[in-house]
């Protein structure tokens, strides 16, 4: 829930309590006034619980003024972690190229890879083919691995503001979903130049206790679809969200204000 929306909640939640407080007192007049301390009691109450909400959601505005090109930047990583992964996938399932990261261009692209007819019948193509499991499981490790780099680097700037917590939260699923497709092939059907250290980290994992059980065609070709649809949304929604922290006219006017300070 939003800033905004939580100050509308509250205030409408007070104006409620103080409504039926009044319209008590002419239905049960009698009994507010023979416990005079429980109505005291209740009213701080009600004063309290609203100051706090107000207060926590303008501490909060103003912390996130501190760092908001910060967490603007830790949003454009995150943004292109999940375009890399849904392009990445879409060409691997030979759905289409991605020449260029114009906006039309990947918005074109983007409906594509939402299609899930189409991305689920071009994960059973690839699963079929004979060197398909070994090249999904290559590019879900290279993903993995670099996804678990960007939310290491940038998870403490966004884990303690609640707006971009929720965001945070659903980058760590997709990676987490990359991860256990890369494990539970490697596990299942390891590249022929898997290293030591890859077998290591791949039979330690919790992926691993679960590759017979969810190494079918099946769960391979369902965690492909979930995790296309996945990446695409949140390369939209990021982008959206680092762009409401901060706007690209105010990115062009600070831009023309050092270019003119003599």
């Amino acid at each position: 829930m939003s800033g905004e929306r939580r100050l509308v909640w509250a205030g409408a939640v007070g104006l409620l309590l103080f409504a039926g407080a009044i319209a008590s007192d002419f239905l049960v007049g009698s009994f507010w006034q023979r416990h005079s301390l429980l109505t005291s009691l209740l009213a701080n109450v009600l004063v309290v619980a609203i100051t706090v909400v107000v207060l926590n959601e303008l501490l909060e505005r103003r912390d996130r003024k501190r760092w908001n090109l910060l967490a603007q930047n830790a949003l454009f990583v995150l943004t292109q972690s999940a375009r890399a992964t849904w392009t990445e996938m879409i060409e691997l399932l030979g759905i289409t190229e991605v020449h260029s990261g114009d906006v039309d261009s990947l918005r074109a692209d983007a409906d594509l890879a939402s299609d899930t007819a189409r991305i689920s019948a071009a994960a059973d193509r690839l699963l079929g083919q004979e060197d398909g499991r070994t090249r999904l499981q290559r590019l879900s490790q290279a993903l993995s691995g670099h996804y678990a780099e960007v939310i290491a680097s940038w998870a403490p700037v966004l884990v303690g503001a609640r707006p971009y917590a929720e965001i945070l939260d659903r980058h760590v699923e997709l990676a987490g979903r990359l991860e256990w497709l890369s494990s539970v092939l490697s596990q299942n059907e390891p590249a022929p130049d898997q290293s030591r250290r890859e077998r290591s980290l791949t039979r330690s994992s919790i992926a691993a206790e679960h590759a017979t059980a969810l190494g079918s065609d099946q769960w391979l070709g369902e965690v492909i679809v979930s995790v296309v649809k996945l990446a695409t949304r949140l390369d939209e929604q990021s982008h959206e969200l680092a762009f409401s922290i901060v706007s690209g006219e105010w990115w062009a006017e600070r831009t023309t204000d050092l270019v003119g300070d003599g």
